[in-house]
Order: structure tokens, then sequence, then C-alpha cells
């Protein structure tokens, strides 16, 4: 598994309760492009349209070796389905509609069979309380285990 491109924001401002991987639908151009890591998916979000997904600002700027008329009209942000099967849809909606969680996008990678595939991932915005809650308890747990060594237990 090669990954490709990571949403580091996404773990740091959302508790992800959480995770599915899905397929993008791509063109060919696109796949090379990505391939390439040249792809961003900071400020990407993921709504809901006619029952199906979708991943909207995701950046995929063309590939360099394509000719302009096989992609006229090519948009680098241009909204992408993404491939779940119905049972998972219907999770995820639920998760968002009943729960008001929030579908974020965390890492695009390449699979086994050489796919692309993009995670993501169904959680809740933290507040900025509650980041330095979790940064406060880390430092105390790494403090905890420096000690511990220096004692030599």
């Amino acid at each position: 598994m090669k990954i490709l491109a990571k949403n580091k924001r996404a773990r740091a401002d959302y508790d992800i309760v959480d995770t599915y991987d899905t397929g993008i639908v791509l063109q060919w151009h696109e796949v090379k492009a990505i391939k390439l890591d040249h792809v961003s998916i900071k400020e990407a979000i993921i709504r809901f349209k006619w029952q199906e997904l979708f991943v909207l600002n995701m950046q995929v700027p063309l590939y360099s070796k394509t000719h302009p008329n096989l992609a006229p009209d090519y948009l680098t942000t241009q909204a992408r389905k993404l491939l779940l099967n119905k049972r998972e849809l219907v999770k995820i909606w639920t998760k968002v509609h009943k729960t008001w969680l929030t579908v974020v996008p965390l890492m695009i990678y390449e699979a086994k069979n050489r796919r692309i595939k993009l995670q993501i991932g169904v959680g809740k915005m933290m507040r900025k309380v509650e980041k330095k809650q979790v940064l406060k308890e880390r430092d105390q747990k790494r403090q905890m285990n420096r000690a511990i060594k220096n004692m030599g237990l």
C-alpha cells in the first residue's frame, strides 16, 4: 500500500469514529496524475448528492503529458463519485443525519491491485478545549513513561 496524499488536519480537528475505504471514479489522466503524487485533499469535503457520496474540492491537476484536446474543459476540483456498496452508504447516511457527524477524507492510497482508493472517516469535530485536553493527556502520559523509564522499572 503506497500512500499518495494525507489529510493531516482531519485527524487533528476531528474525533474519527469509523473509517471506510472507497473507490473513486476517475478518468485515465487523473489516475496517472494521482500516481505521480500530484493530488491534494487538504480542502476536500465529502457530501451526499442523490443518495451517493461525492468528494468535492480535491485538487487533481491535468497530467503533464495529456494533450489539451483530450480533456478540453477539465476542472481540477470537479466532483468525483465515491464507490461504496448500499449498506455502507446507509450506515454513513444515518450517522451523518441522526448523530450530526461529519464525513472527511483521510488519505489517498494505491491498493495492492494498483487501484486508487480514498479512505474516509466519519467523526465529530473537536472544539479547541477538547484538542487542548487531548494534548495535555498525551503530554502527561509521555512524562509518566519517561519517569518510569528513568527509575529503572
